[in-house]
């Protein structure tokens, strides 16, 4: 009995010491990869795109509309935007079920954070897809705004109180002034 507790002992004590050595060499290679990460997040904040943009890893439904997915996106996460990853599962029936984890990258689980680097490629090109589209819809509502604006500020002039308004001059010949130059 004693040499087999021995050797049980033994092969717990190897197991915890090779457990630590491949541990640290985890953590290191984990710290790596976080901070290509990081270099990629600083370079997207400092664009200050504002544009939350999702793309599939991996995915799948069935016949009965159940769907899970895990994807890789730029993101406000919490109040900080940056690279992201998130997972998804439910019911294309039941959509108010449905269930969604999301992280900043770097705070993922390790098994999600490898998958999701190979499509950050695909993220970057969808991010100047949905950014050229944002910029594209913001500039025709830019437009219905201005002329609501004009008339809200030309009716708002006609009444005695807001006639002599400087501030609401000055907006008027502000938004007037676009509409000349066109």
């Amino acid at each position: 009995m004693p040499s087999n507790s021995n050797s049980l002992s033994e092969r717990v004590t190897n197991s915890v010491e090779q457990l630590s050595l491949v541990a640290a060499d985890l953590n290191k290679a984990s710290d790596e990869l976080g901070r290509a990460i990081s270099a990629i997040d600083a370079v997207l904040q400092s664009l200050n795109l504002g544009v939350p943009t999702w793309i599939q890893i991996h995915g799948n439904e069935d016949q009965y509309l159940d769907y899970w997915s895990r994807e890789v996106g730029y993101a406000k996460v919490g109040n900080k935007w940056g690279v992201a990853l998130r997972t998804l599962e439910g019911n294309y029936n039941s959509p108010e079920d449905e269930r969604c984890d999301s992280w900043l990258f770097n705070d993922a689980p390790r098994w999600i954070r490898i998958e999701g680097v190979a499509k950050i490629p695909d993220l970057l090109e969808a991010l100047i897809k949905n950014a050229e589209e944002t910029t594209k819809k913001i500039r025709s509502k830019t437009t219905e705004a201005n002329n609501l604006a004009l008339a809200i500020a030309q009716a708002a002039g006609k009444l005695s109180p807001m006639k002599d308004d400087v501030r609401l001059q000055r907006a008027i010949a502000e938004l007037i002034k676009p509409k000349a130059s066109k």
